[in-house]
């Protein structure tokens, strides 16, 4: 589904990603790895158009979206469903009407429809009490599942993009999220998930990408990234002895 073809990308002077190649189907569930500033989100606004690259070719079900103009992108785009790590909610819109916007936005639905469709996404995720409440009141546990399930309201998508999911959450809330994340894939689509949080990435996935220097340093399964030696997987891996110890 997704095709990265010799791809670089830069911030100005400073090089992000230097001719990265790769391909995800869309009923795998990837981890992309590495530290702050390896080009882990700046993948995930390559994949939906938000960037383009400085070079190489990116297909989406074999289409290259390079050159394509905001209004193609939109094809494009609603084959995805992209949750931002600070959730990215309308901060003067209630809950339940950041659900609807979607909904109002990209479908055909009566007002009546909409709020019944927003009602039950909300319920879903436990959150039918919270519909009046403003962003500012949520808990980030909270935030994240309402930017979840405003992602996939107005679409069917094929596969799922987080960034940073379970970053700056306490372990319950991340906890309610990796299921939450683990029930939607189980209903059909894969996903890639950005993280530096290996313990929820071992959680989640099954195929690891590690980016490093702009490029990709390891790309296999569970049991070759445990038994990598490459210093700065190691690295990463103490976390899963930490929270194995604790």
């Amino acid at each position: 589904m997704i095709e990265f073809d010799r791809v670089s990308f830069s911030y100005g002077n400073r090089f992000v990603l230097n001719d990265l190649s790769f391909s995800v189907h869309e009923n795998e569930r990837v981890a992309i790895l590495g530290g702050s500033g390896d080009g882990k989100t700046t993948i995930l606004k390559l994949i939906i158009g938000l960037l383009r690259p400085d070079s190489g070719k990116i297909l989406i079900d074999g289409e290259d979206i390079t050159e394509k103009t905001e209004d193609e992108l939109r094809d494009i785009r609603i084959k995805f469903s992209m949750v931002f790590q600070d959730g990215a909610l309308f901060d003067s819109l209630s809950v339940k009407e950041n659900v609807a916007f979607p909904l109002r936005e990209y479908t055909g639905m009566t007002e009546e429809e909409i709020d019944r469709k927003a009602t039950e996404l909300l319920r879903r995720v436990g959150l039918e009490q919270a519909v009046g409440h403003m962003p500012e009141e949520l808990s980030g546990g909270m935030h994240r599942r309402v930017a979840i399930m405003r992602s996939m309201a107005a679409f069917e998508p094929k596969m799922f993009l987080y960034d940073e999911a379970t970053t700056g959450l306490d372990p319950v809330s991340a906890d309610v999220i990796c299921k939450l994340i683990l029930d939607i894939s189980g209903q059909g689509g894969g996903f890639i998930i950005v993280t530096h949080k290996i313990f929820d990435a071992f959680r989640l996935a099954n195929r690891f990408m590690f980016l490093k220097g702009g490029g990709i340093i390891f790309d296999g399964g569970r049991e070759t990234l445990l038994g990598s030696t490459i210093p700065e997987i190691r690295i990463f891996l103490r976390e899963l002895n930490v929270n194995h110890n604790g």
